[in-house]
Order: structure tokens, then C-alpha cells, then sequence
């Protein structure tokens, strides 16, 4: 006991040199960030007034600090502003003078969220690891002046308190509990003051209905009337499908410093939710050049201004995404909406001269101008001082490729827009069915990301407006989240924010990001992905929270019963690879249902291939009528985690193909008249009860002006988000007719890169209609028309749907997952042996596997043999027995191929539709040879060997049977593997008995090595041992280790000598840290190092060379 308190004793005096910032949890160290912004104040006792202890720091506090009380005896002191920790340390120390009320004050911490407050009490709590050692812990007590302050009934969980007027900090006091090595955890008892705990969840009236910033799956209203057309009143969607807004307000809800300017129509400068003091700035009106815009003229800019930024915890209304920035608005229309290129380019010009950070356009497609693209990228290139305002544009609400000008400028972002499910938002999906964000690319320029739409938002005149939608809501979401950014690093480039906002955007939908761009993966639908505003916060504050991208493209449906290849290309958001090895490495899930059985559970693999960033996954063999569900998920070095589709294991978007007899099934609509302006309903057709495994559409439509035109394909799907895929929208200009035009995801053209009437030619959809596979057929299908002009009637000639399915054909499936179901190995097998193996046939289908035969194959067929009768019929998911017999009695004439393991090949004849013939290789771990000559040879190598063990690390050599007389002719060559006692078997094929041969030995990096004398085969039989004498090879070339003799190590070059340049492969190799089975390994280590250079330069000085006859 006595040994036990001085140790103690030791610790704390030790401890009470500095206070620490860490302590630890399952044995891992947690390092604590101080805060700059706040300390704490324990107190002796709990019997002091409020009154009485604001008294007794009074002389302490500064103007503008703030003494909260938490608990009777502690108390909070916030700052006026954050000061270093050499100014906190001081005020500690004063604070600590008052030593008739004080017992501590401490620093007090940030949390893994920046929003939480840790502040320290003089509480631990303790798990004692044997409730025996409760004795030991009293006296912990009372050595640092602490006691129990609670325990549970099996007294091992305490609580212990540091008593009245100790003043030892809890860090330092927690860590000599921790070091005394009794218990499984020794724990600060922080307190988190001021509902910090609590997420940021605002409590403005309607933030429940502000999916876009926290979806949580909530029912949300469209506002869409339109059920006839498909559209749904009301929509759950998917948790998380949001621009994780909530999220990154624990991190900043916006700076003062950061000013976004909505170029719109003007804000409603009395709109309660705007009404904080300075956080409207005066208004510019650039329609008439002057300042003070405070109306909103065309009923627009206020609706964006509140997404960008409305007044957050007032509770009422919502709250805008950057709630604590600043917004100015830049008005560009008249009272009649009326603006020209001139207003528009004064309205940036006047951006930059207000300092503006941020500017949100919800405006566009005006043909290119000169003027306003030269003050776009003014702004963009030269504002903030040269730093370059971020300047975000809508991409337009025509649901075609591409966006619409000015978004597609390079000094700009293109925002389209995204729905509560994570898809692009194209009319037909997202309700709202008439309209669609603009995508893709053109030789202008492209889209950058996407962001949510048809949100709740303000309205001018003080209202609310609760389904704001188009690209004009997206934009301002977007701004909003990049006046975050910059709100937490305000030195930021104008590239720098646009990189941090590109390369934190969620990688959604079940589509590839197959196209490299400067700021990383990107999809023709959706840019850079749906905006991520705590990824991207996080980004700019130098933290990395974004998780890999994975860029894959889901399999198409097939007949092959061969295991289904899965390849992704997964990389870290910055470019770089992720793990590819441990708990951390990519790994795909999938679940399979075969025929009208349910659905298993998800299994697991591994890539059983990487290359680079390219990763090979396998999912097993199957017969027909199979059908599998999928995802992938990966992980980066920051423990980051992501799955593809995004959302997955959740059944909206999970990966989907079909094994079977694919066939197809055709409608044709009957001629239709589309309505000129508004939607129209084609006649039905109905297919039958079939999952989908692929569409095509094809279209022959008259109409004298293509850019009015929306067409969709209306489906019996009964979910709103996903029974509608868009086939055309609003391209073609003022073209007539579609003609005989194809739609596919198959395709590789999109609309704009063709011309109408698009004769006979193949495009992309608007939106992919890859959704609809897996999903059943049966039930009422039509074309959805939309006409957004006047004038001109839809005529639709014919249209076609082809959808792809199986015929319902089941069938057998030989399981051939990898390459040990189709190997039977027969091990080290040499004359005059006799092995049998067990070879077992799975069935894996989802019919009867037939067997209608077998037989045997190759060079050596005549040693194998079947010795029982194999099942017919195997059921499915049950497997045969092939007994398989290797006799190496047999004789035949055959030469061996040289180096060759397959020795024969077993065929099985099947009714597996993809595999008539299984055929299973034979192997063996050395080559047959028929009627073959064995050498049983004691062979030792220098580099290899250990006298100390007396063991050799086992590795292959060659033996080289050459004739016994000048000059000396190669007869035969064996190789083999020499065991860790030295001895190997090898057989020879093309030599005698009783004839005289010389053995020469050749390893990889040893020295070539003759035997000294003849020997020769008797009855097929040699044995050599060249370990026991010095005398055994030509010329005594041998070295000695131990009691036994080895051939030299060293000669990597294999030129016959051990020299200068063998010592000096293995030093290069050594200096670029090569590692593996090398030549330069000289000691089979797998590391090439000092030990192998040692053994060759040593070898160098005795001038070791090879001797022969």
C-alpha cells in the first residue's frame, strides 16, 4: 500500500505542473480544443447568492463580458470577444485569488460540434476494473482530496467530487485517476451548458416545411394540382436528400462580414422576416441608377432573398440558409418588369463598388451579350478586392441540355435544381410535372451543381409563399451555402469557394460521374452533384467531412450465368485513393431473389481486383429468373463514408439487374392530338405482369415548333417521384418534327446535338429511365404531352414503347464464382502415386442442373479417371460429386510442357445455358510426366538458409541435366520447389537410365552451381546431396554455414559472377524501398536492406564466380 501512495504522490505533484487538455476514452487519447470565447468558475459551495457572486468578479469583467449562472455553484463567463489563451490563463489566475468562494476556474472546450460548450465540473466518473480494489480508491481520495459522490450497486461505477477547496483542475485530477491503472474509464463529468446539445433546429413557424435545409422525410405538400398528370399533393421524402444546411449551422449561420446581393427584382424591405437591426443593407435600384431600393416590383426577389437569407430564431416564418449574412438588394426590372443588358451590367458593377461577397441571380436566358458578360466576369474576376465574387446563376427551368445563359459562363455557377428524393428535377419527376432544371454542356459552358426546389419561402407584402419553385429557388438555396463558406474563411478565392462548394456536393442518383472536370467527378444531369453545405463549410475550414466519390454504372440486365462483373471507380474527393485494404475498404453489398422466392439478406464482398482507383467486385453465378439489388460503399482515410446510389440500403434507389431469357414486349399508341397549350393524355396501352429491365421509346410527331414541346412517358408506377420520365423538352428551337426518333439511356447523343425532324436517330432522355427498372409493367401506360405555346397543334403519329424483360424461363446455373470451383488440386503427386479428390458440381439456378456426361482431356487424360457414378440431376442449390483419380502408373510417350501445373482438363456436359461445358482443371504442383525420371536433390542456398534453425526459407530452383562428356549438352531442365529442409523433387522426361549426367543448379539470385561428379538414374530414381561436403560441387564451389554447405547468394544478374554490379542492383533497389519477392532479396524478406547488401558485397570480395567443366 505504502509503494502504491508514493506512486500516487509522484503523479500528482507531476500533474499539478500544467493543466491538461485531454483525456482519454477506450484508451484512446481525446484531445480538447479550448475555447477562446468563455471559461468556467466552480465554487466552493453552493450557498452563495447570484447577487452576491456578480459582486465578487465585478472588478474582474470587462465591458461587454457576461457572468451566466449554470448551476448554484458554477458559473459561466462569456467574453465580448474571443481572446487568446495567455489572456484566458490570466483571468484564470485571477479569478482563482478569490480563494474564499472559488474552488477552480477552468478553460471550457468546444465539442466534435463547434456549436457545443464542454465546460468542466469537479466531478470524474469511474469504473473501477475489480470491484476488490475499492480500498485503493478511498485512498486515491483522500491522497487527492476527492470522495464519492455516488456509485451503483455493483460498486465499480463512481462518481467522485473534488472536495471544498481543492483547487486542482478536474483535467489533471481525472488523469492520475486514469494512470493509476484501476479502472476502465476515468472521465471528466462535463456539463453543456445553454441547450447546446440540442441541434440547430430553428424556431421559426415553418422551418418544418424547409426540406431543402433538413429533410428528415417529413409528408411535405407540392402545392401541385395536377393528380390527373401524375403529380401527388403530398410527398414524403427521403431522409437526408437535403443540402444538410442544419447541419452546418453548428459550425457558422452566417457573418456580418458576408454580404449577398440578390440581383432580382428588389426585396420588400417590411417583410417581418427580414427585421433585424443591419441586416438589410441600403438597396440599389439599377433600373433607375439609384440607391435605396426597398419594394419588391415584381413579386420575385424577396421570395429568394429569404431563401438566401431570412431572419433565423425569431419565431416566425423560416429562416434563410445564411440567416447572420447580410443581404442587399440590387433591383434590375421596372415596375413592368422590364430590364435591358445596360441596367444588368450597372447592377454588377455596382456589386463590386458596394463590396458585395455574394451575388444571386435567379434570372437568365437572354441571348449572350458583350456588356453583361464583361461585368459578370468584373465581378466574379476583380470584386472582394480582387478575390472575385462568387456569382451563381439559375440554369434555367426548360428541363433540356444545356443551361441557359449567363449560367453557362466559366466565371460562374449554374445551379439546377434537385427534389425532396435526390433526383434532378425534370418535368414528370418532383411534381410540377411541366417543368425541369437545365443541364449538361455545351461549347459555352456547363452546369455546375444542383440544389433543392419548391420551397417554403417569403413573399413581398409580408406573406409567405410555400411552394416557390423553377431554378429562381435554387440559386438563392446555393448562395446561400456559399455565403457560408466564406463566412468561416473570408479570405477565400473566388475559385477557392467554387472548389469547396463543387467538391462537397453529394454524388446523388443512381447514375455514373464518369467525366473529369477541374473540381472532380461530374454528371450530365446533375454537375457536380447536389450541394452539401456542411461538407463544403467544412472544407473551407480546412476539415475534410466529404466522403469518396464512387463513380459506377449500373449493370445492365443479361443471360449469362456467369458471376456478374461490378466495376467502380472510387477516389476521395480530393483525387486521392481510399484504402484498399482492412475494415475500411470498398466493399459491395447485395441481395438476391430467384424466381418467386423472397428477397435474401445483404451479403458482402470485396474487390477481388484493384487497380489504381479502379475496383473489381464479383457477385455470384445464378441461373435465370434471378434478379439482384445493390449498392457499393466506400470509405476514405477520414473514416468518411458514402454508398452508391447515396441513400442506399434505401429501395428508391438501389442498383437492379435481371438474370434470364431476355426478350421484349412492344405497345404502340394509337394517333393523338396534342392540345395547343397545356397537357394532353395520349390514348393507353397496357403491358403485362413483367418486371422492366430497359425502355425505348420511339417517337414520329408532327409539330411546326419543337421548343413549345415537353413529352413524357406516363407509367403505372403508383410512386409520384418515379412514374414519369421526361423523353423531350423544349429542344429544337423553332424546328418542325420528330421523326422516327429512338430514346434511350443507351444512347449517346443528346437532343442539342442533333436537328430536327432527328430522322431515325438515337438520344438521351431528360431524365434517365433507368428508374423504371425492376419495377412491374402491368397496368395503364400513355404519353404525357405538354404544349407551353400557342399556335401550334402536337400531332403524334405513332409512338412505341419496348420495354425489355425475360421470357420467364428458369434454368440451371454451374456455381463458377471464382477459380477454385473449377480447380481440383491434386497437390504434390509424383511417380509412382495414386490420388484421389472429391470435386463437387453446385447447382446455383434456379432449375435442375443435368449432367449428360463427361470425359477427360489434354496430355496427361490417360492418368485420371472417374471411380464413382456422379449424380444425373443435381436440384438447385445442392451440388454433385465428381470422384477424380490421378494415377501416375500410367505410362504414355507425351512430352510435359515445361513449367506447366494443368495436367488435364475434366469436362462435364450440362444444360447450364451459358455453360454447356464445365471444365475443371487438373492440377498438380509440379508438372506429370509420364514414365518420368525423379531427382530427389538436398540443395541448400546461402542467402536462404539459417545454420542457427538449420532451415531454409523453401523456394524454387532449376536443375539442368547436361551430358557427362564435352561438350556437355543440355538434355533436360525440371524445376521445383526446395522445402524448408532443403530438399526437392524433380522430374525429368527426356533422359535415361544408367546414364552419366552433370547436375547444374540455377536459382534466381544464386550463383550457377555444377555437381562435381557424375550421376546418374537408376530404375528412374536419382537422389544428390550437395549439403554435406565442400567437395560435392565443381570446383569446391560451395560456402559453408554451420556443418553444411550452400550454394553462393548474390548473383542477381545472373551473368555468372558476383560482382560490383549485382552489389550494386541490390543497392538501388534498396534505396527506392523496394519491397516483395525480388531478385535483389537475397535473404527473402520481402525488404531490400543492408542484409542483402552485406551478403553480395561480401560474396564481391571473394571474387565468386562460376566453375565448370
Amino acid at each position: 500500500m505504502n509503494k502504491f501512495l508514493t506512486i500516487l504522490f509522484i503523479t500528482l505533484i507531476s500533474g499539478m505542473a500544467f493543466s491538461k487538455d485531454f483525456y482519454f476514452y477506450k484508451g484512446k487519447r481525446i484531445d480538447l480544443k479550448p475555447r477562446e470565447d468563455k471559461i468556467s468558475i466552480i465554487l466552493n459551495n453552493e450557498n452563495y447568492s447570484e447577487i452576491s457572486v456578480k459582486e465578487s468578479f465585478k472588478s474582474i469583467l470587462k465591458a461587454g463580458d457576461k457572468l451566466t449562472k449554470v448551476t448554484d455553484k458554477i458559473y459561466l463567463l462569456t467574453f465580448s470577444s474571443p481572446e487568446t489563451q495567455t489572456d484566458i490563463q490570466n483571468r484564470i489566475s485571477l479569478i482563482m485569488d478569490q480563494k474564499s468562494i472559488v474552488k477552480f476556474s477552468s478553460k471550457t472546450y468546444y465539442g466534435t460540434s463547434r456549436k457545443v460548450i464542454m465546460l468542466p465540473s469537479d466531478r470524474i466518473n469511474l469504473r473501477l476494473k475489480n470491484s476488490r480494489d475499492k480500498e485503493k480508491l478511498l485512498s486515491l481520495n483522500i491522497l487527492n482530496n476527492c470522495s464519492v459522490d455516488g456509485f451503483s450497486k455493483d460498486e465499480r461505477n463512481f462518481i467522485i467530487k473534488t472536495n471544498d477547496n481543492n483547487s486542482i483542475d478536474i483535467l489533471d485530477i481525472t488523469d492520475i485517476f486514469f494512470n493509476s491503472g484501476l479502472f476502465e474509464y476515468a472521465e471528466p463529468d462535463f456539463i453543456y451548458p445553454e441547450k447546446c446539445l440540442l441541434l440547430s433546429v430553428p424556431n421559426d413557424q415553418y422551418f418544418s416545411s424547409q426540406w431543402a435545409l433538413l429533410n428528415t422525410g417529413q409528408l411535405l405538400s407540392t402545392g401541385s394540382s395536377f393528380s390527373l398528370y401524375g403529380d401527388a399533393p403530398t410527398v414524403n421524402g427521403i431522409p437526408g436528400a437535403d443540402m444538410n444546411v442544419s447541419a452546418a449551422w453548428d459550425y457558422t449561420t452566417g457573418s456580418e462580414n458576408i454580404k449577398i446581393g440578390i440581383i432580382d427584382s428588389g426585396i420588400d424591405s417590411l417583410h417581418p422576416d427580414f427585421q433585424k437591426a443591419g441586416h438589410l443593407l441600403p438597396g440599389y435600384d439599377a433600373f433607375n441608377d439609384m440607391d435605396g431600393s426597398a419594394v419588391d416590383v415584381g413579386n420575385h426577389g424577396t421570395s429568394t432573398a429569404g431563401l438566401a437569407g431570412a431572419v433565423m430564431n425569431n419565431s416566425i416564418g423560416i429562416s434563410g440558409v445564411a440567416p447572420d449574412c447580410k443581404l442587399m438588394s440590387i433591383c434590375i426590372f421596372d415596375i413592368n418588369g422590364n430590364t435591358s443588358n445596360s441596367v444588368i451590367a450597372r447592377a454588377f458593377d455596382t456589386a463590386v463598388a458596394r463590396g458585395i461577397d455574394v451575388l444571386s441571380n435567379s434570372w437568365g436566358g437572354l441571348t449572350p451579350s458583350s456588356v453583361v458578360t464583361n461585368s459578370i466576369d468584373n465581378a466574379a474576376i476583380n470584386g472582394r478586392d480582387g478575390l472575385g465574387c462568387a456569382v451563381l446563376f439559375a440554369s434555367g427551368n426548360d428541363g433540356h441540355n444545356p443551361p441557359l445563359y449567363p449560367s453557362v459562363l466559366p466565371n460562374v455557377l449554374s445551379i439546377g435544381a434537385s427534389t425532396p428524393h435526390d433526383q434532378a428535377k425534370s418535368p414528370g419527376n418532383g411534381n410540377f410535372f411541366f417543368w425541369g432544371s437545365n443541364y449538361g454542356e455545351d461549347e459555352n459552358g456547363d452546369l455546375d451543381m444542383i440544389a433543392p426546389t419548391n420551397c417554403y419561402t417569403l413573399k413581398a407584402g409580408g406573406d409567405y409563399e410555400p411552394y416557390f419553385w423553377g431554378t429562381s429557388a435554387t440559386c438563392p438555396n446555393a448562395a446561400g451555402v456559399a455565403a457560408l463558406v466564406l463566412s468561416v474563411n473570408n479570405n477565400q478565392t473566388r475559385q477557392t469557394v467554387y472548389s469547396n462548394l463543387a467538391k462537397g456536393c453529394d454524388k446523388i442518383d443512381n447514375v455514373p460521374y464518369g467525366i473529369n472536370k477541374v473540381n472532380g467527378k461530374w454528371n450530365t444531369y446533375y454537375g457536380y452533384g447536389r450541394i452539401n453545405a456542411l461538407n463544403s463549410v467544412r472544407l473551407a475550414s480546412g476539415v475534410d467531412v466529404t466522403p469518396p466519390t464512387i463513380n459506377h454504372l449500373n449493370i445492365k440486365s443479361c443471360s449469362s450465368t456467369y458471376p456478374s462483373e461490378i466495376n467502380a471507380e472510387i477516389t476521395d474527393q480530393d483525387g486521392s485513393s481510399v484504402p484498399v485494404s482492412g475494415g475500411n475498404q470498398p466493399k459491395l453489398f447485395y441481395k438476391i431473389k430467384k424466381g418467386s422466392g423472397s428477397w435474401s439478406g445483404f451479403d458482402s464482398t470485396t474487390a477481388y481486383s484493384v487497380d489504381g482507383n479502379n475496383f473489381k467486385f464479383k457477385i455470384p453465378s445464378l441461373g435465370w429468373e434471378s434478379e439482384v439489388k445493390y449498392y457499393i460503399r466506400a470509405t476514405d482515410i477520414n473514416d468518411n463514408v458514402i454508398t452508391f446510389p447515396k441513400h442506399s440500403p434505401n429501395a428508391f434507389w438501389l442498383c437492379y439487374y435481371k438474370v434470364g431469357n431476355i426478350t421484349t414486349d412492344t405497345r404502340k399508341f394509337s394517333a393523338f392530338s396534342g392540345a395547343d397549350y397545356g397537357a394532353t393524355l395520349s390514348y393507353p396501352v397496357i403491358f403485362g405482369n413483367f418486371n422492366i429491365l430497359d425502355t425505348k421509346v420511339i417517337i414520329h410527331m408532327r409539330h411546326t415548333y419543337l421548343d413549345d414541346e415537353v413529352i413524357q412517358i406516363f407509367s403505372p408506377i403508383t410512386d409520384a417521384n418515379n412514374n414519369r420520365k421526361c423523353l423531350f423538352a423544349s429542344n429544337g428551337g423553332n424546328g418542325d418534327n420528330i421523326f422516327e426518333a429512338s430514346v434511350s439511356d443507351s444512347a449517346s447523343l443528346n437532343w442539342n446535338s442533333g436537328n430536327p425532324p432527328y430522322l431515325n436517330s438515337n438520344f438521351k432522355p431528360e431524365y434517365n429511365l433507368r428508374g423504371l427498372n425492376g419495377n412491374n409493367a402491368n397496368g395503364v401506360w400513355r404519353i404525357l404531352h405538354f404544349d407551353r405555346g400557342v399556335t401550334d397543334y402536337a400531332f403524334f403519329d405513332s409512338v412505341k414503347i419496348i420495354l425489355s424483360k425475360t421470357t420467364g424461363a428458369a434454368s440451371s446455373c454451374v456455381k463458377l464464382n471464382n477459380p477454385a470451383d473449377s480447380i481440383i488440386n491434386f497437390d504434390t503427386t509424383s511417380f509412382p502415386d495414386v490420388t484421389e479428390r472429391n470435386f463437387y458440381l453446385k447447382n446455383s439456378g434456379t432449375s435442375n442442373l443435368v449432367i449428360t456426361g463427361s470425359n477427360f482431356s489434354g496430355t496427361y487424360a490417360p492418368m485420371f479417371s472417374i471411380v464413382n457414378t456422379p449424380s444425373t440431376t443435381i436440384l438447385p442449390n445442392d451440388s454433385g460429386c465428381f470422384k477424380v483419380r490421378l494415377n501416375t502408373n500410367i505410362t504414355n510417350t507425351s512430352p510435359s510442357e515445361s513449367g506447366s501445373t494443368q495436367n488435364a482438363v475434366l469436362n462435364i456436359f450440362t444444360n447450364d445455358p451459358s455453360k454447356p461445358i464445365i471444365k475443371a482443371s487438373l492440377q498438380t504442383n509440379q508438372p506429370l510426366g509420364f514414365g518420368s525420371k525423379n531427382l530427389v536433390l538436398d540443395i541448400l542456398i546461402e542467402g536462404l538458409y539459417s545454420d542457427v534453425s538449420n532451415s531454409m526459407i523453401p523456394d524454387s530452383l532449376t536443375v539442368i541435366l547436361r551430358k557427362g562428356y564435352a561438350p556437355y549438352q543440355i538434355v533436360d531442365s525440371s524445376k521445383s520447389l526446395v522445402n524448408n529442409s532443403g530438399r526437392g523433387s524433380f522430374n525429368f522426361l527426356n533422359s535415361d537410365n544408367d546414364t552419366n549426367y552433370y547436375l547444374v543448379i540455377k536459382h534466381r539470385n544464386g550463383l550457377e552451381t555444377w555437381s562435381s561428379s557424375f550421376h546418374k538414374f537408376s530404375a528412374s530414381l536419382m537422389t544428390c546431396n550437395l549439403t554435406d561436403s565442400i567437395s560435392r560441387a565443381f570446383g569446391n564451389n560451395l560456402i559453408k554455414k554451420g556443418n553444411r554447405y550452400c550454394i553462393y547468394s548474390g548473383d542477381v544478374n545472373n551473368d555468372g559472377t558476383i560482382d560490383a554490379q549485382d552489389v550494386s542492383l541490390i543497392d538501388n533497389s534498396a534505396y527506392h524501398l523496394n519491397s516483395g519477392y525480388l531478385k535483389e532479396d537475397l535473404n527473402s524478406d520481402n525488404i531490400i536492406d543492408v542484409a542483402d547488401i552485406g551478403l553480395a558485397d561480401n560474396n564481391t570480395l571473394k571474387e565468386i564466380a562460376v566453375i565448370s567443366p
